[in-house]
C-alpha cells in the first residue's frame, strides 16, 4: 500500500508540475501578444546596444553584377542604414528600395554577420530599342520595356532599333534569323519595321529597303544576299528597294521609279 500511494503521489506531481510550466508559457504568451511592442522595443534595444559595443554594425558594402545601374544609386538607397545593426537589416526593404530602379531584374543579399553587406544584381539584358509616339525605349526578350532612352545615346548603342505595333514582341524572332544568316555582320541595319502586325521591312543605313516574306523571312533574306553577290556596285547603287515578299521572284524598285 505504501508503494501504491507514493507512486500515486509522484504521478500527482508530475501532473502539477507539468499543469504549472503550461499555464507559465501560456501566461507568459500572453502577456508577450499583449504587449508586443514593448517586447520588440526591448529585444531591438537590447541588439542594438550590443551590435554597437561589439561593432557589428553596417560599414561596408559589396556590390555585384553592375552595368546599367550606377553604383552610386545603390549607395544611396544604403546611407540610412549605415551603422545599424547587421542583426537588423530590413533586407526586404532594401530588396525592394534598389528594385525601384527598372533596369534590376533580380536582387540578391547576404552579410557576413559582422559588418558587410554584399549585393549582387541581376539586371535586364536589352536586345533592342522599341520607337513608340516619337520616343526610344530598351527592351528585353520577351518584349518588356525595360528603360526609356534619348536619342542622342542611340549612337552608342549596339541594338538594333525597331518600329511598329508589337514589333518588340515579335523582334526576338527576326533576331534570331539575321544572326544566322550573319546579315547583322554584313550590313548595316538603320531600322527594323513589322508592317501590318504581320511581316518585316529592313531598312539599311544606305537608304535601301528589303521587304521580306510573311511566311518564310528567313529566305527572302537568303534570296536577297543570292541577288547581292550577283549585282555589281553600279547596280546597286541605283536600286532603292528590294521587294522579296514573293519568294520567287524578287522585285528590284530603282530610285527614279
Amino acid at each position: 500500500m505504501k508503494n501504491i500511494n507514493r507512486r500515486k503521489y509522484i504521478i500527482n506531481l508530475k501532473t502539477y508540475i507539468y499543469i504549472f510550466f503550461c499555464l507559465f508559457f501560456i501566461t507568459l504568451s500572453l502577456l508577450i501578444y499583449t504587449n508586443k511592442n514593448y517586447f520588440f522595443f526591448v529585444s531591438k534595444n537590447i541588439i542594438e546596444t550590443f551590435s554597437e559595443k561589439f561593432e557589428y554594425q553596417l560599414s561596408l558594402f559589396d556590390i555585384s553584377g553592375l552595368d546599367r545601374v550606377e553604383s552610386k544609386y545603390v549607395s544611396k538607397k544604403l546611407q540610412k542604414y549605415m551603422k545599424t545593426s547587421i542583426f537588423l537589416l530590413p533586407l526586404d526593404q532594401i530588396n525592394d528600395s534598389i528594385k525601384e530602379n527598372n533596369w534590376v531584374k533580380e536582387i540578391y543579399l547576404n552579410t557576413n554577420y559582422k559588418d558587410t553587406l554584399f549585393i549582387k544584381i541581376v539586371e535586364h539584358k536589352p536586345i533592342g530599342i522599341y520607337f513608340f509616339n516619337e520616343k526610344y525605349f530598351f527592351f528585353n526578350n520577351n518584349g518588356k520595356i525595360i528603360d526609356e532612352t534619348n536619342y542622342k545615346d542611340l549612337f552608342n548603342q549596339p541594338l538594333l532599333i525597331f518600329k511598329g505595333n508589337s514589333s518588340n514582341l515579335k523582334a526576338n524572332s527576326i533576331i534570331n534569323i539575321l544572326r544566322n544568316n550573319d546579315f547583322i555582320k554584313k550590313y548595316k541595319i538603320e531600322t527594323l519595321e513589322y508592317v501590318n502586325n504581320r511581316r518585316w521591312d529592313i531598312n539599311l543605313r544606305n537608304n535601301v529597303k528589303l521587304m521580306l516574306s510573311e511566311d518564310d523571312p528567313d529566305k527572302s533574306i537568303d534570296n536577297f544576299i543570292l541577288i547581292q553577290n550577283k549585282l555589281s556596285e553600279t547596280d546597286m547603287i541605283n536600286i532603292k528597294a528590294y521587294d522579296l515578299r514573293d519568294l520567287t521572284k524578287t522585285i528590284l524598285i530603282n530610285v527614279n521609279d
